[in-house]
């Protein structure tokens, strides 16, 4: 999970997973176990993966924008073996079919959010259901060597994503990133204008 200093992932039993506390203790949960009313452990794992874990923050903000959404959420990518915020435990991709893109960043953003990536398909527009392909990306990533709560993880190339907050929008592979100041209502004029690429400028 990158976290620094706890070795949590060197001791997971087969068919369980981490959640990271806000304290920074380790919990072991079964795949199977649920972590927070709507998701199980193991939704957090789509690639099944071992060992693997999670941050709690990551984990409540999700459960938030469950309740605001009413519907389920559908985590397509969790936790990853890389040196960035999913394989630090702290960003999810998800889908949601039965609520656009447009619907699912302003539930993301007042649920707590504060890095939301939307990426939709080329043909469609973000005023569609997420069912015609496409995620969003979330993250819980503070700009600092710490997460919100002040615990720290490893993540080498963090420093190289751009700024916090951090809000974007693309086609497929092809993403671009509000320009400075980043701001979630420069992010929700340009999925209600369904605007294209423009080239990534960064923040």
């Amino acid at each position: 999970m990158g976290i620094k200093d706890t070795g949590c992932l060197n001791h997971v039993p087969y068919g369980y997973g981490v959640l990271r506390s806000y304290n920074g203790k380790c919990h072991y949960y079964r795949d199977n176990q649920h972590i927070r009313h709507n998701f199980k452990m193991k939704e957090f794992n789509p690639k099944r993966i071992h060992p693997y874990g999670v941050m709690e923050k990551l984990v409540d903000d999700l459960q938030k924008m469950r309740y605001l959404l009413g519907v389920p959420i559908i985590v397509t990518s969790g936790y990853r073996r890389e040196s960035n915020p999913h394989g630090a435990g702290l960003a999810a991709d998800i889908t949601v079919p039965r609520k656009s893109f447009i619907q699912v960043a302003e539930a993301a953003y007042h649920a707590g959010f504060r890095r939301i990536e939307v990426m939709k398909r080329y043909g469609t527009s973000y005023g569609n259901l997420m069912s015609v392909g496409g995620h969003v990306h979330l993250d819980v990533y503070d700009g600092s060597g710490n997460t919100t709560w002040g615990t720290e993880y490893d993540c080498p190339s963090c420093d190289r994503i751009p700024c916090y907050p951090w809000y974007a929008w693309g086609i497929q592979n092809s993403w671009s990133a509000t320009s400075h100041p980043n701001t979630f209502n420069q992010l929700l004029h340009n999925l209600k204008t369904n605007a294209h690429d423009t080239g990534y400028r960064g923040c």
